[in-house]
């Protein structure tokens, strides 16, 4: 007993324990943020192309009660930043830094209760406002059931939305930036396109995922 306990003790190996962030099953979820997933993009714009690594971690935050999931966006221009999602009571959200509005928004990418065409209006900003001015998001499922193809390689049911930052300048709320997602149910993030000021700005494609 005591060698084969020595022999399983040197050649036996235990199956590691998965890594937990407390998140709902990827197979569901049009934005998986299951505990080591990660995803490679192509990320071009009007002056440069890059290559973006997004990986969920184990942890998890907690802001304004609402609790994100954690990942590492690591791009090989820029380095690594954090960037954080939620995915609870049927909203799908990324919560980063935005370029265009040069602070951190909370932008909606999807609603499983929603119908098409039929949108629903989302606060970005803690306070509604960037700096002095009023600024909500408007998001829109515009198409469902969508065979798209990135870098490559074919995806079915595919959903688009249409995600509109608006700012109020006094004469009411006007589109500023737009983003078109793409996602699909188990792999999250497929693409988008933005514009900015009515001219394009970014889009994104999906090189290839690890979603556990």
């Amino acid at each position: 007993m005591v060698i084969i306990a020595i022999i399983c003790g040197i050649g036996c190996k235990k199956d590691a324990p998965k890594p937990s962030n407390g998140a709902p099953s990827s197979a569901d979820s049009y934005l998986p943020v299951t505990a080591g997933s990660s995803w490679t993009y192509a990320v071009n714009t009007k002056y440069s192309s890059d290559t973006v690594t997004v990986k969920m971690n184990t942890t998890n935050v907690t802001e304004n009660g609402k609790t994100y999931y954690t990942a590492n966006s690591t791009s090989k221009h820029s380095g690594s930043t954090g960037i954080y999602f939620y995915e609870k009571d049927h909203i799908y959200a990324i919560h980063s830094f935005n370029i265009y509005a040069d602070t951190v928004l909370d932008l909606q990418l999807y609603n499983d209760t929603a119908s098409l065409n039929k949108g629903w209006i989302s606060t970005p900003t803690d306070n509604g406002k960037v700096g002095n001015v009023p600024i909500q998001v408007v998001s829109t499922i515009t198409q469902r059931g969508l065979t798209k193809v990135f870098s490559g390689k074919t995806y079915t049911n595919v959903v688009q939305v249409e995600v509109d930052i608006q700012y109020n300048q006094g004469f009411g709320f006007s589109d500023t930036n737009i983003y078109v997602y793409y996602l699909t149910k188990g792999i999250g993030i497929l693409g988008y396109t933005s514009t900015f000021n009515d001219e394009a700005s970014e889009d994104e494609e999906i090189i290839s995922s690890d979603v556990k």
